[in-house]
């Protein structure tokens, strides 16, 4: 049985005992909504070019063109992600707000926050499945007043799946008072180690996030990581947050006791408004005319987790922009 997209209506249906749901209702109506805001401007525009004329290789052309860049394998099916394979690269994409992660963020600062002082290395993990949300909750982290008050330098290091030619590694960049830099763990000590940012690490109570442990089959890639992470200096005290997919995997860093498991959301609120987010491109407030049922179809959908809640809003704005390119173009 075929599993129906975001966009297909109850006609398409037919000897299908797949329910028609609220949700895909929804969508359908968001799909109309878009045409018909399409379809009002038709009649200014028809007038707009009378007057100015049209101009070859103008929006139209450049509208296809970006669209091409952004989705240039087509439309995405729920069973069927192919069109997102080039999107799911190792990028930090934060949205304009976080919902979802208020204890969560609240576990973490208690972590953070005890039993640190000069001479001391506070190391924690955070595991979970991917899409969960680890790389946003650290970042929101990374934004804590209480946190950024004890811990003055803040570090975050990207970790590479793949080993880094020296030659071939990135600058380090600062953003927002964090020093950013990305590494294989064979390098990452080397880069630590630099006369600048070991100077720093030796200064101040610091913060270092290591984003992306893998679970790797050669030990050499934990023991790369564990040494480090013990070999980093304590003068002044510090803390330690890796991210993982695995337990198994932190533990060999960062052993068992400050582990934060991080769950999929199971608000569907949360879902709904970081999908309808990234449908509209921008942040918006809470809209209450949508139906219980319709949010609960979503979080199934996305299965609570986050990115794909907002895959799955990005996906619908490309169809929306697509639609809505195409009544311009019939209308040109």
């Amino acid at each position: 049985m075929g599993t129906m997209t975001e966009d297909q209506n109850p006609s398409s249906k037919t000897g299908s005992n797949q329910a028609w749901t609220l949700y895909n209702e929804y969508q359908a109506e968001l799909s109309s909504q878009s045409q018909d805001k399409s379809s009002k401007g038709k009649s200014s525009r028809r007038k707009d070019k009378k007057q100015e004329g049209s101009a070859p290789g103008g929006a139209p052309a450049a509208a296809a063109a970006a669209e091409e860049e952004a989705d240039p394998n087509g439309d995405a099916t729920q069973n069927n992600p192919g069109p997102l394979k080039k999107r799911i690269e190792k990028k930090y994409e934060a949205p304009p707000a976080v919902r979802g992660f208020k204890k969560d963020e609240m576990s973490l600062e208690i972590m953070l926050l005890q039993d640190v002082g000069v001479g001391s290395l506070n190391k924690i993990g955070v595991v979970g499945q991917r899409g969960v949300g680890k790389t946003t909750l650290c970042r929101k982290i990374l934004e804590n007043e209480r946190v950024k008050k004890s811990y003055s330098k803040m570090f975050w290091v990207t970790l590479s799946e793949v080993e880094v030619p020296k030659i071939e590694e990135p600058e380090v960049t600062v953003a927002d008072g964090i020093v950013e830099l990305t590494s294989d763990a064979k390098g990452v000590s080397s880069r630590l180690n630099r006369d600048d940012l070991s100077q720093q690490l030796k200064e101040d109570m610091y913060l270092i996030v290591f984003d992306g442990v893998w679970e790797a089959e050669e030990n050499d890639y934990y023991k790369n990581l564990e040494n480090c992470i013990t070999g980093l200096p304590n003068e002044k005290g510090g803390a330690v947050i890796v991210t993982c997919r695995t337990e198994e995997a932190a533990e060999k860093l960062v052993g068992d006791e400050n582990m934060h498991r991080l769950q999929p959301l199971n608000n569907p609120d949360s879902c709904w408004w970081i999908y309808n987010e990234a449908v509209r491109g921008k942040e918006i407030a809470e809209d209450k005319t949508v139906s219980k049922e319709v949010k609960e179809e979503l979080m199934k959908r996305c299965g609570g987790l986050p990115w794909a809640a907002q895959m799955m809003g990005k996906i619908k704005a490309q169809q929306l922009a697509k639609a809505n390119q195409n009544n311009d173009t019939q209308v040109s």
